[in-house]
């Protein structure tokens, strides 16, 4: 590139830096690698936010709305810490501990997200972490053979001033060209991995300057004293690397060089030992990887917050109680907030497109932003420590062979699995066995409610059913959305309030993207001969 083209370059990623702290990313997303799950995949001891209800939740969505980070480690540290959805106070306070230093120090952070970019998001950095989990796996399986040969060589090449004999020469010369065909065989599989060890090498490069610049200010303790550890891999990478470049350059005389190192086997069994290096100290390396990891999300995270109309830290307690105002969810670009205090769980009814669903995805992101990234999208947010699991957006799955009830019920089942006495749960559960007919749906739904009530959890149902309104059930308490219906449209306010809905909403909507009046007539008929 050239000295102008470099120029350019550098101005970009100077506005790009500056201009994109507090801006919400969704507005200028670019593609989110489907390999950040990598780290969370790898070395998640336990599953978090399972499947079901990360989908229902949208938590991609989520996810992507909060990812400003710089590199695919700060990516991967800040999805897992979502899907984790546990962290202990210590690493709460460490968070809180690096926003207020970013927000204290715009400079700093700028400098650091500097050296994150310099990192980048490599599609084989994503790799690192399953990388690192088989490493054993890339030594060169045959180095002492390899080893051999090389002492061979050198044998017979002082075997020659010794004897003074041309059948010393002649044996130097076969072991000579048989080291650069054992080379050659070789280089292929060697020369993949060392892409990766680049890679790998790279972060301990780029953490010895964040430690040299950083670590005196109490952000990332015991950075440096890790890296330290890497000098000669690092170093060891840095030559085999330029020994590669040289040989790619096309110069001739580097191409000699290339093999004739090459025969003496110095490329196989460096590699080797760099390998070896690294198995001894992948819980260290995985240390640096996670506090980088971390100093890029703490970053995304306090951008994040400057992106939304307002957060607040969340309070836990050990009661099984939820409260919070003016809660929104952080998807919305016009939320509307609302306020709630429960000790019980709830059951929330509304017409079609009041808000149930919303209002109860957002309950159940806040709780998990909570738990994770300690921030909550409120005016504040009181609650347990609790395990998030949902039924929501369920589907019929033709491939499967299942019926959309009997997925939903599979949903169910789960949860009622998931349930633990010594851990609060919530759960969400939107249109309970709504696949099934009316009769028996009033009657399992009560059934599996009643079952939930016994147990340690909070649960928020949303459905259309009145029956379920009708005070069957102590441990339940009910709100509801409605709407102002006109002659010519609806207005929904998204407000929560207490008590059973009352408004139906299904046949005015069908009057409004003009059904025909006949549909219309023979409906309300209905409706008034079952009244």
């Amino acid at each position: 590139m050239s000295l102008s083209g470099k120029k350019v370059a550098k101005d970009k990623r100077k506005e790009h830096i500056e201009g994109k702290f507090g801006t919400n990313p969704l507005k200028k997303r670019v593609e989110i690698s489907e390999n950040v799950d990598n780290y969370h995949n790898t070395f998640g001891e336990t599953e978090g936010i399972d499947a079901v209800t990360w989908n229902d939740l949208s938590m991609d969505k989520v996810f992507a709305r909060i990812n400003n980070c710089d590199s695919s480690i700060g990516e991967e540290l800040l999805y897992h810490k979502l899907r984790k959805c546990d962290t202990a106070k210590e690493e709460d306070e460490l968070l809180e501990k690096r926003i207020s230093y970013w927000k204290e120090n715009p400079k700093k952070r700028m400098d650091m997200e500097y050296l994150l970019s310099d990192l980048g998001k490599n599609e084989s950095a994503y790799y690192i972490p399953s990388y690192l989990d088989c490493v054993s796996e890339f030594k060169m399986p045959e180095i002492k053979r390899y080893r051999l040969q090389q002492i061979l060589l050198l044998f017979s090449l002082l075997a020659i001033p010794l004897t003074r004999d041309i059948r010393a020469v002649t044996v130097f010369a076969v072991l000579f060209l048989f080291n650069i065909m054992t080379y050659v065989i070789a280089k292929s599989k060697y020369e993949v991995e060392l892409e990766m060890l680049g890679t790998v090498a790279f972060l301990i490069q780029a953490a010895s300057h964040i430690a040299r610049d950083y670590e005196q200010d109490g952000i990332c303790d015991g950075l440096g004293e890790k890296a330290n550890l890497f000098g000669k891999i690092s170093r060891g990478v840095v030559a085999l690397q330029r020994q590669k470049t040289l040989q790619y350059s096309g110069d001739p005389f580097a191409i000699f060089q290339d093999y004739l190192i090459g025969a003496t086997m110095w490329h196989l069994i460096s590699y080797d030992k760099i390998m070896k290096k690294l198995e001894q100290y992948v819980p260290e390396y995985l240390d640096i990887y996670k506090i980088v990891g971390e100093l890029d999300a703490s970053i995304s995270i306090a951008s994040f917050r400057e992106s939304v109309p307002y957060v607040a830290l969340p309070e836990f307690e050990k009661d099984r109680r939820l409260k919070f105002t003016e809660l929104y969810h952080p998807l919305l670009e016009h939320p509307v907030s609302n306020s709630m205090e429960l000790e019980k769980s709830c059951i929330i009814t509304g017409s079609n497109a009041s808000g149930k669903s919303t209002f109860i995805k957002a309950v159940a992101v806040n709780l998990i932003l909570a738990q994770s990234i300690h921030t909550v999208t409120a005016k504040s947010m009181c609650l347990p420590r609790m395990h998030v699991i949902t039924s929501m957006a369920v589907a019929d799955d033709i491939l499967a062979g299942e019926s959309y009830f009997i997925k939903e019920i599979k949903y169910l089942k789960r949860i009622i699995d998931s349930l633990e006495e010594d851990k609060i749960t919530f759960c969400a559960i939107d249109e309970i066995l709504r696949g099934t007919n009316t009769e028996e749906r009033i009657a399992a739904s009560k059934a599996i409610l009643d079952y939930l009530s016994t147990k340690n959890c909070i649960s928020f149902v949303a459905s259309h059913d009145k029956e379920l309104t009708d005070g069957w059930n102590d441990s339940y308490v009910n709100y509801h959305f409605s709407e102002d219906i006109g002659e010519e449209d609806i207005v929904f306010d998204y407000l929560l309030k207490e008590e059973p809905a009352t408004s139906r909403n299904a046949i005015k909507l069908l009057e409004f993207v003009s059904f025909p009046k006949s549909i219309i007539a023979a409906a309300k008929q209905r409706v008034h001969e079952e009244a």
